[in-house]
């Protein structure tokens, strides 16, 4: 095995673990608001606030701490990051008031960064013939952890309650930093300069490229997701009844992430043949029609049946918008690339929960569906229409064997 495919999985276990860390906590913020914070009207308004402050501090810190990647590696600060994440796990465990636990969110928007960081790791020490199938591999594990995660999350909230899965969240972050340290290898050379022209940097890398438009597709198709997110546990647990645990709606919350990993692979292939904006545009489509159901569904059964159809449709827009942004930039600006990239999705991420939070309480939470199913077809449309005519499609010697 070769250096980077050493690379691919070890960071597949270590963005594994952060997903299913992140998705044992966050989809019960509504609950642990209510029984644990004695939040009462609104609920799902501060959730939303949550979400929002969590994404917008990343959206502003994001692009700085992918260009220090560039600057001082990525390895160095995804380790940075693993650290930061472990430590607000830890400190949500002790919260006693909703203010201080949007105080540990804004740390952890600021801070952290984890996922994304790897993912610029894995641009930047893979041979580019190989780029989009590795960052497809490493987008499943994302999304297996989200898959484990939520049902984790839901079977130890019961057992020991949220505030001990937080910090056992803590450990295991620290444990999958422990693991980069160790196994991960970067072969850096920093740049000659060393001037800092932060801004300038950003300014020059959008401009006059494909990137923004990608950024945009980004920004729509994570504010339609994000949409969901303040609503979707309470939705599900009505849906199923009260006498019904937290687990069994963690695992139809977690279906979309079985339906990833299922289908990101062929996607990727997909993408290779077709080009990845082709395959993008058409997961957004297949995402926006099999959303709409989820809003007249009358029982689990049929909610876990759409969320598992949506997200074999969805599983080509992350990694395929990963791949667009590598064909696109030069593999030393990547870190900063993928740094503006995970800010678009902070502002999508701030801007959805947003949206959902208050549709969900002035309108009731089935309108929060078509809301989103509306965002992902302006995101296939913008995709199909600006960022395909951007970007040419690989050729037969580029494509991998």
């Amino acid at each position: 095995m070769e250096s980077w495919q050493k690379n691919v999985a070890v960071l597949w276990a270590a963005v594994f673990v952060a997903a299913a860390c992140w998705t044992m906590v966050m989809p019960f913020m509504p609950v642990f608001l209510s029984e644990d914070l004695g939040v009462g009207s609104g609920v799902t308004v501060w959730a939303g606030v949550l979400g929002a402050v969590n994404s917008g501090c990343m959206a502003i810190t994001a692009p700085i701490w992918g260009a220090l990647g560039d600057r001082w590696g990525r390895k160095a600060m995804m380790i940075r990051a693993g650290l930061f994440l472990g430590v607000a796990y830890v400190l949500m465990a002790f919260v006693r008031n909703p203010y201080e636990l949007l105080g540990v969110r804004m740390m952890i928007g600021s801070l952290t960064g984890f996922i994304p960081t790897a993912t610029a790791l894995v641009a930047t020490t893979t041979p580019e013939r190989h780029v989009g199938r590795a960052l497809s591999v490493v987008a499943t594990g994302n999304q297996a952890g989200s898959i484990l995660g939520p049902a984790l999350g839901g079977f130890l909230a019961d057992l020991v309650g949220i505030r001990y899965t937080m910090a056992l969240s803590g450990v295991a972050v620290f444990a999958a930093t422990l693991l980069v340290l160790v196994a991960v290898r970067e072969q850096f050379q920093r740049p000659a300069q060393q001037q800092a022209r932060l801004l300038g940097d950003m300014r020059h890398l959008v401009q006059g490229g494909p990137l923004l438009l990608i950024l945009a597709t980004t920004v729509l198709m994570m504010a339609s997701q994000a949409a969901m997110e303040p609503i979707l546990i309470p939705y599900i647990r009505e849906l199923l009844g009260p006498d019904k645990p937290n687990w069994l709606a963690g695992v139809i919350y977690s279906v979309p992430g079985i339906a990833f990993v299922l289908a990101a692979p062929s996607w990727a292939r997909l993408g290779e043949r077709w080009g990845y904006a082709t395959t993008v545009t058409l997961g957004l489509l297949g995402g926006a029609l099999f959303t709409v159901p989820q809003a007249v569904v009358q029982g689990g059964l049929g909610m876990g049946f759409f969320r598992l159809t949506a997200g074999l449709a969805l599983a080509a827009v992350t990694p395929g918008l990963s791949a667009l942004i590598a064909m696109s930039v030069p593999r030393e600006q990547r870190g900063k690339a993928f740094g503006l990239n995970q800010s678009a999705f902070n502002v999508g991420a701030m801007l959805g929960p947003l949206l959902g939070g208050v549709m969900g309480d002035r309108l009731g939470i089935r309108w929060v569906f078509p809301a989103t199913a509306v965002l992902l077809l302006v995101a296939a449309a913008w995709c199909w229409t600006f960022v395909r005519a951007r970007i040419p499609r690989q050729t037969k010697e580029e494509r991998p064997a």
